[in-house]
């Protein structure tokens, strides 16, 4: 009679131990927390013709955009090559951090016989890429585009390409309907530098 009671017994407060368990599991699980997401534009701005003129001097192709609104999270303006093995390498980087921003962001591309270099520059703080793209014995310039278009916040914000290619023709693409550089279309002897604003480090 002991050992008929007793398995009922300890089977019935393994099962409340149990339902504890759980209730007490499903109570201290909270909603996963969602980062404010952030609120602003990237509008291009037009380069005056003092700029270009200067820009052509220096052999440089130059653009703008005017960062306005709210960055709740850290972001990061990031000089990025892509390769079409969807590799990406990070040049340079610069941190802004979460405010309220009504900011110019310039950015440059200046190339010689051997060498391309990338530069951004944003209020006092300006950024250059090294000199590790050094490699273009066989490229072909195919030149530079620039965001025309207004664009939203996104996790990841493409302002400007600037693409090689190994190949007789480069498939086109249209810079104001892709977010970020694994959406351009690239071949095998096809390469890409450009400017972005990631959510990203």
């Amino acid at each position: 009679m002991k050992n008929w009671m007793y398995i009922p017994l300890a089977a019935l407060i393994l099962t409340g131990c149990s339902q504890n368990h759980d209730q007490i599991e499903s109570a201290t699980k909270k909603a996963p927390v969602t980062q404010a997401a952030s609120t602003f534009t990237l509008a291009p701005l037009s380069v005056t013709e003092g700029e270009e003129k200067f820009a052509a001097l220096a052999n440089q192709q130059i653009g703008a955009v005017q960062l306005k609104g709210t960055v709740k999270t850290t972001h990061w303006l990031k000089g990025v090559e892509y390769l079409p093995n969807k590799q990406e390498h990070v040049l340079f980087s610069m941190e802004l951090e979460p405010k309220k921003y009504d900011t110019t962001i310039r950015f440059s591309q200046s190339f010689s016989d051997d060498l391309i270099q990338f530069g951004i520059d944003v209020g006092e703080t300006v950024l250059f890429g090294d000199d590790t793209f050094t490699h273009l014995d066989d490229y072909i310039v195919r030149g530079t585009d620039f965001r025309s278009k207004t664009a939203t916040a996104t996790p990841y914000n493409l302002l400007m390409v600037y693409h090689l290619s190994k190949n007789e023709e480069m498939r086109g693409f249209n810079l104001n309907e892709v977010t970020r550089p694994a959406d351009v279309p690239l071949k095998k002897g096809e390469r890409i530098f450009g400017i972005v604003l990631s959510n990203q480090k």
